[in-house]
């Protein structure tokens, strides 16, 4: 298994446990998978909607400048979070992102 599909795999754990109904686009080789390529995961929740970014804690200012250029460039009022796994605390740091 991939680093990214264990990372998700732990995302998508976390979030059901907590009630959340979670979708990710099934990966295909050579195609972008990701929404508008800065989306991994839709979580809903009653009214509430969590649009998640996986990464690593290492990736995680790379991960944010890319959001923020897509929101800027179209001009998007949103949030995203970046859910960095931490593989040493074997959790995520979390952050949110918006424009």
């Amino acid at each position: 298994m991939s680093k990214e599909a264990i990372i998700r795999k732990k995302a998508i754990q976390i979030l059901k446990d907590k009630g959340w109904i979670v979708w990710f686009a099934p990966k295909v080789k050579y195609q972008q998978t990701d929404v508008f390529g800065i989306i991994d995961l839709l979580a809903i929740k009653g009214k509430r909607m969590k649009k998640i970014q996986l990464t690593t804690l290492a990736n995680i200012s790379t991960r944010r400048r890319k959001i923020q250029k897509f929101l800027k460039k179209f001009k998007i009022e949103m949030s995203v979070q970046i859910w960095g796994w931490d593989k040493k605390k074997k959790e995520f740091r979390k952050e949110k992102v918006k424009i």
